[in-house]
């Protein structure tokens, strides 16, 4: 008895890479390319309709990166597998794109079999990554834990109103474009009380801030 083809999207906004991966991803026997978007936000309306096992997520996008989709997903859709096709084999971005929620990050200079293996064991569950990965990874851990062991208590740091504002709409999955939007200021005010905020609370990411700020009830609720 046949097997059922694990159904995979694809959102990348460089439309050759796109169209190739559509292609020799859909030429797999046990895998179904069920659709495809060039940017975030087309990304999370259609994943939304069409329920895939495994999104590829290009971390770059316009729109909504591949980051803010992939936290999308995994908050309202923890079921769906999210790897990441990143360009730079960066520990941060990489960490940051773990954090988010993806299963996988795969480099697009990777081969194609790289990739279909990556898709076939975040399917299964399991996680695969290079050697140069996972020693930047486990030192990047080491680092984090070492930090940690530094950080001001949190009752000696104190975040503004704004701030508070900032990190709940992050924690919503907004971008910066959209935050300024909803708060009525610019984008590069937004930037600008992020790095403050990052700097306050000694964290790397936005992804970091919306952990710490879960951890102490200071997300609104709704």
């Amino acid at each position: 008895m046949n097997k059922t083809p694990l159904r995979i999207f694809i959102a990348d906004d460089n439309a050759l890479l796109l169209e190739g991966l559509e292609t020799m991803l859909g030429d797999q026997v046990d895998f179904i390319v069920i659709g495809t978007a060039p940017n975030g936000s087309k990304a999370l309306e259609q994943i939304k309709k069409l329920q895939p096992e495994v999104a590829l997520i290009d971390v770059g996008m316009p729109n909504k990166d591949g980051l803010e989709v992939t936290q999308i997903l995994h908050q309202e859709f923890p079921q769906i597998k999210v790897i990441i096709l990143g360009l730079i084999d960066l520990t941060d971005e990489i960490m940051a794109c773990i954090e988010a929620g993806a299963s996988g990050y795969v480099l697009k200079e990777a081969s194609f079999e790289h990739l279909v293996q990556t898709i076939r064991l975040v399917h299964q569950n399991e996680a695969f990554c290079s050697p140069r990965m996972a020693a930047s990874l486990f030192s990047r851990i080491a680092e984090l834990t070492g930090e940690a062991k530094g950080q001001l208590p949190s009752e000696s740091v104190k975040l503004t109103v704004r701030e508070l504002d900032v990190i709940n709409l992050i924690a919503e999955g907004l971008s910066n474009k959209e935050i300024a939007k909803r708060l009525f200021i610019e984008t590069q005010t937004v930037k600008n009380h992020i790095h403050n905020i990052l700097d306050k609370l000694q964290l790397h990411n936005r992804f970091e801030t919306v952990h710490y700020a879960r951890e102490r009830n200071l997300l609104k609720k709704k």
